[in-house]
């Protein structure tokens, strides 16, 4: 397994953050949209190409997003209904997640094959460890870390306002 290290700038408005590789070396940068409706955030490689895309449902009684990789659609994550916690279901061709997405630490399968796992490092920037078993999916495996931790802070911001 290899790992990547998400080092993430809590206090930018954008969301813009590189990954690197257990070098330290630029491997992704992610950046969030400000004022773009549905709200989503992108993942490009070295070159700048956009890689991944996670974008939410704007009309849609529960919270849903979807993640597309290469343009192509390859999971949703759609928030249920759930008594006093937070409960999502990940949907995608073999895709599994396990654990305690909430404080994200958890594993996520393809066909029933480990393929990743996270571990969330908590300090003043949130900092995460992602191991990914198979460079192939490796992308797979960054996307739908970054969608679900994404999904979590929709939600924290969500339930903020509420209170307000």
């Amino acid at each position: 397994m290899h790992r990547l290290y998400v080092q993430q700038k809590v206090l930018s408005l954008r969301g813009r953050f590189a990954v690197s590789d257990e070098a330290g070396n630029p491997v992704y940068e992610v950046e969030g949209s400000l004022l773009r409706i549905p709200k989503q955030f992108t993942i490009r490689d070295r070159e700048g190409r956009e890689r991944a895309r996670v974008w939410k449902q704007p009309i849609a009684w529960l919270a849903r997003f979807h993640l597309e990789m290469d343009g192509v659609e390859v999971a949703t994550i759609q928030q249920k209904l759930a008594f006093l916690r937070h409960r999502y279901e990940v949907h995608g061709p073999g895709l599994s997640v396990e654990g305690n997405l909430w404080d994200m630490n958890f594993s996520i399968t393809k066909d029933g094959v480990p393929v990743g796992r996270v571990d969330k490092k908590w300090s003043l920037r949130d900092r995460y460890a992602i191991e990914v078993a198979d460079p192939r999916d490796e992308l797979l495996v960054l996307a739908l870390v970054l969608t679900i931790d994404h999904v979590k802070a929709a939600q924290q911001a969500a339930a903020a306002s509420a209170r307000s």
